[in-house]
């Protein structure tokens, strides 16, 4: 799910088509995307993608769609299927414009690698053609402009791939003397909460974050420890914010990378929400999924794939201080 892309004019549905790698960072493949839209111009503002499902489960698929449009308040939906697929999408993509209620349907498509359908009356049973292009206008401006776009859904997870070989050798050996370290700060100054000596201990780390410098392997695995700390977990949590997120995504990700792969729920949680807070619902997904695989019990992760399954929007997050317990 993503909620701030940049802008771009989409004239027709390959136009939309070709465009959707820029709202979600990838290019989807057996997909189906819904995006709201508000105006008379059909702004387009929240988008999420979902797998293709089963035929039985066209209708809860449906469903879900509908309700997460809904919480975002949509005044109009673009839905596209694609999918070589095109006998589940012909029924999918009614059954979701069945469904909108008091949302407008702007554009409900359908398409294979070649041919496109929609579920206008005057519809040719035979589709029309399209190609996909790489080249699209609105995908080179986005690339120049920065942004970038991956292959496919995989090809984002590899994001938080763990690092292997001997850099993980190297890291894995690295963590018991840092535990060490960080449990005898803890001791040796207990006069003060472990979210204040967390913070101070971690300054450097942080502020070369801020400074968009590389985290050294100390620094790196030192955020690892602490964050495994609930009291400093939520001081560090309460750092991202709005304007940090994407700094704190690109931090909590090189942290998440870093842990030794049993430790790395927490680091990989923090990174899910700082997707979620700066609009890349998919791979806060990957994130929290993933922290989940490896601690089935670590409730800040669950929260935020519930906060993600139900298409709550980053903007009603309320951020917290960094006294507030979270206790999750």
């Amino acid at each position: 799910m993503t909620d701030n892309r940049p802008l771009f004019t989409a004239h027709d549905v390959p136009d939309l088509i070709n465009t959707l790698p820029i709202m979600f960072g990838f290019t989807p493949e057996d997909s189906i995307v819904a995006i709201a839209t508000s105006g008379s111009r059909h702004r387009m503002g929240f988008g999420m993608r979902m797998d293709m499902p089963a035929v039985e489960h066209v209708v809860p698929a449906a469903q879900q769609i509908v309700a997460h449009l809904g919480h975002q308040r949509a005044e109009g939906a673009i839905i596209i299927a694609i999918t070589e697929h095109t006998t589940v999408a012909e029924l999918l993509v009614p059954e979701v414009e069945r469904r909108l209620g008091f949302i407008r349907p702007v554009v409900s498509a359908w398409a294979d690698g070649s041919r496109y359908w929609t579920t206008f009356d005057d519809c040719d049973p035979q589709g029309y053609p399209w190609e996909p292009s790489g080249h699209h206008p609105a995908v080179v401006r986005a690339i120049t402009e920065g942004q970038e776009i991956l292959p496919d859904r995989d090809a984002l997870a590899a994001k938080l791939d763990p690092h292997g070989g001997e850099r993980r050798i190297w890291l894995n050996n690295g963590i018991a003397p840092v535990a060490e370290q960080v449990l005898a700060l803890i001791g040796n100054r207990g006069d003060e909460s472990i979210a204040d000596v967390a913070m101070a201990d971690l300054a450097p780390a942080l502020g070369a974050a801020h400074a968009g410098r590389r985290l050294t392997d100390d620094q790196s695995l030192r955020m690892v420890q602490w964050v495994m700390i609930l009291p400093a977990r939520d001081a560090l949590w309460a750092l991202i914010t709005p304007a940090s997120a994407r700094t704190m995504l690109g931090l909590w990700s090189h942290v998440a990378r870093c842990a030794p792969p049993p430790l790395a729920a927490p680091a990989l949680t923090l990174a899910g929400f700082a997707s979620w807070l700066s609009g890349d619902g998919a791979l806060a997904l990957i994130a929290a999924e993933r922290a989940l695989d490896i601690d089935p019990e670590y409730t800040l992760a669950g929260l935020l794939i519930q906060t993600l399954e139900r298409g709550v929007p980053p903007t009603a997050w309320r951020p917290f201080e960094a006294g507030e317990q979270a206790s999750a």
